[in-house]
């Protein structure tokens, strides 16, 4: 089957998506998902052994550490995928994924652990949603809000996926153990990428030793240098939004689980909270590429931001007047929000500068949301420290929705302007 494809870029493109969609899966789901389900086991582990009480803000400036790192590494992987390609980023990255989770089993202290989420982010760089967007961009032309969609609802799906996994797998074994077996995942698939993974419709012909020089023309496309974008506004606007919504979701799915086990409820229902924040980005992502195509991209941008902040102000009254059925609607809407308006960020990001220096204008982009990423988780667990509940920091997250879907709607988007210059 996948010889056959590969008789054509146009149809071995997809077997691209396919292994980017994996890769997305893997590299999301393990590092931030994935790792909610453990931090209880954690602070008891650590807690013995140091004789101490951790705190939840010194737990989660591991999370911070990751997007923060993701940060520092994200404008440099994107020079990196423009120069040496992609393929050889994810790969290297998933042999540090694998790496980090053999040694977090050993870790000590969180000191330790904050050392290996540094490392976390740099494999969100290397192997994550940078070079992964970077790569279905170059494969893709037409349908691209598609293929970006669908790419990105890989995220949702490991983070949706393997809190239920994990929660199932300390069931057979220690935290420490959990950790070393997950180190085995990123080894077993890296073979495939190496097989399947090609840079560019160009070196799929290069090993047919065939002229395909219509498509490879038809995905060469112009744009905008770095300081062109930089002096645009659009970029900005599209950089702030980003930056309230990322510390929005990354806040949320950092505490969601502790909150409900809080409320007391099971870990396996608490992990059922995570995952419906991730399948409803599942389901927002996958939507939102192809209906931006249809009824344009800032009406699906502005329906996912308001959507989230929605699920928000459910989730503030479910706080507030203590209504469970208010904490599940808002979860959903939540996340399909979420997943929507993540879409539309890459999706604008190609469509509105082009592709000659996408990776540099990614890379800038990404330290401006991974900061507020970084922030979300942390400066929550501050708050929730200082008030010893979750009703201010999670209303803070409304309004910071509010800040981004005023950005969104400010955003200049000529629909027929994009689609005439593909």
């Amino acid at each position: 089957m996948i010889s056959t494809i590969s008789q054509n870029p146009k149809n071995y493109r997809w077997v691209i998506l396919f292994f980017c969609f994996l890769t997305i899966t893997f590299t999301n789901g393990l590092t931030l998902g994935g790792l909610y389900v453990f931090e209880e086991e954690i602070i008891k582990s650590l807690t013995a052994i140091t004789g101490q009480d951790v705190l939840r803000a010194d737990l989660k400036l591991r999370d911070a550490l990751t997007l923060w790192s993701t940060a520092a590494f994200g404008f440099f992987s994107g020079m990196l995928a423009d120069k040496v390609g992609v393929k050889k980023l994810m790969v290297s990255g998933l042999l540090i994924l694998a790496a980090t989770f053999f040694y977090y089993g050993q870790a000590q202290s969180l000191s330790d652990m904050y050392i290996l989420h540094v490392l976390m982010g740099l494999v969100l760089c290397i192997s994550g949603m940078i070079v992964n967007v970077i790569l279905i961009s170059k494969w893709f032309n037409n349908s691209r809000g598609l293929a970006i969609g669908i790419l990105l609802a890989g995220t949702s799906v490991g983070n949706g996926l393997f809190p239920q996994i994990n929660t199932y797998l300390l069931t057979l074994g220690d935290w420490r153990e959990v950790m070393v077996w997950l180190s085995l995942i990123p080894l077993c698939y890296i073979p495939f990428l190496l097989l399947f993974i090609k840079d560019s419709p160009e070196d799929l012909v290069k090993e047919q030793e065939q002229k395909t020089q219509e498509f490879s023309q038809s995905n060469m496309q112009g744009g905008l240098t770095l300081m062109e974008a930089l002096s645009t506004r659009n970029f900005w606007l599209l950089s702030l939004m980003a930056f309230c919504t990322f510390y929005s979701i990354l806040a949320m799915t950092g505490h969601v689980f502790l909150l409900m086990r809080e409320e007391n409820y099971a870990p396996q229902i608490a992990a059922t909270g995570v995952s419906i924040i991730f399948f409803g980005g599942f389901i927002g992502k996958v939507l939102s590429g192809k209906m931006a195509e249809v009824i344009g991209r800032k009406m699906v941008l502005l329906i996912g931001v308001g959507v989230m902040l929605i699920g928000s102000i459910f989730i503030v009254l479910a706080l507030f007047f203590k209504d469970p059925i208010f904490i599940w609607i808002g979860l959903a809407l939540y996340g399909t929000g979420w997943g929507g308006l993540y879409t539309l960020i890459q999706l604008l990001t190609a469509d509105l500068f082009g592709i000659i220096a996408l990776g540099k204008i990614m890379g800038v982009i990404n330290i401006l949301d991974t900061i507020g990423g970084g922030l979300g988780p942390y400066l929550t667990g501050v708050l929730y420290d200082i008030t010893q509940g979750y009703l201010l920091p999670f209303a803070l997250i409304s309004v910071l929705l509010i800040v981004a879907l005023i950005s969104s709607s400010m955003l200049k988007i000529n629909d027929q302007e994009i689609e005439s210059n593909r």
